[in-house]
């Protein structure tokens, strides 16, 4: 699926002026190209990749590999993991790229905007780094370590429900040049700590929404959709316990404003 044929394929779609679609660049198709310049909303296939049953999203999860998937999530096992759910990938030269678990994602819903940091802005780990508007409104993402935004991703400010298609990949959020990385790291989860970790947050999610869901069985309940069945006292209750620099707001638009957090 992510085959040498793929990357062929996707160079000539950009060398050609041809736009690849969301889901070819994350690896679920093999190849697509996008006729509707990126409006996702309305894109037959987004819908039906969103609206899959819960039962066959369980299948799929099965299917692949258990160290890629704990808890009907995905997880990369490269990655290191801040409490509040966002990732810390160490790339070359020492620089971090930080980003959104797939957990949070979940948990926050489809992304509206994002206020990314500006350049050269000084970040500290667990202290709020940018804004997320969401379905459900609007929370502070924290960051996984401490130092320096060197990169920010762009795409977001026009497409910033890549943070939901693929946190660990095309929906990252900012590249960051690094304080004390080895100091940094002791604090964050890693390898098989992983595992307990996401388990013990599931079970957290479970008891926060216990009584309106009837299938927290084996990870099916935790389809995509799930928090748009709660009641709204419900999910901003479940929204605080996990983000808890979060605050109601009328979720805005695609075409809101985006402004950087400032320096």
């Amino acid at each position: 699926m992510n085959g040498p044929n793929q990357h062929i394929a996707s160079n000539q779609t950009v060398n050609s002026g041809l736009i690849p679609c969301v889901w070819m660049q994350a690896g679920v198709v093999d190849y697509k190209l996008c006729d509707r310049d990126y409006d996702c909303e309305h894109c037959p296939l987004d819908e039906a990749l969103h609206t899959r049953s819960s039962q066959q999203a369980l299948r799929e999860t099965r299917a692949q590999s258990e160290s890629t998937i704990v808890q009907a999530c995905g997880v990369e096992p490269d990655l290191f993991y801040h409490p509040a759910h966002t990732w810390a990938r160490i790339e070359e030269g020492g620089m971090v790229r930080a980003g959104l678990d797939d957990l949070g994602q979940r948990i926050l819903g489809r992304a509206y905007s994002v206020s990314l940091p500006a350049l050269g802005t000084t970040v500290q780990t667990g202290s709020e780094c940018l804004r997320l508007t969401h379905q459900s409104g609007v929370s502070f993402l924290v960051a996984p370590i401490s130092g320096n935004v060197k990169e920010v991703n762009a795409k977001l400010l026009q497409r910033p429900a890549l943070v939901n298609r693929d946190p660990y990949g095309e929906g990252w959020l900012m590249l960051i040049e690094p304080d004390d990385l080895k100091l940094d790291l002791k604090w964050l989860i890693y390898g098989k700590q992983v595992r307990a970790w996401l388990r013990h947050e599931t079970e957290k999610l479970q008891s926060l929404i216990s009584g309106e869901q009837s299938r927290m069985n084996d990870g099916v309940w935790l389809t995509p959709e799930f928090m748009s069945e709660l009641k709204d006292a419900q999910r901003n209750r479940v929204i605080d316990s996990f983000f808890p620099l979060s605050f109601d707001e009328e979720a805005e638009s695609n075409d809101a404003i985006k402004f950087p957090i400032g320096r």
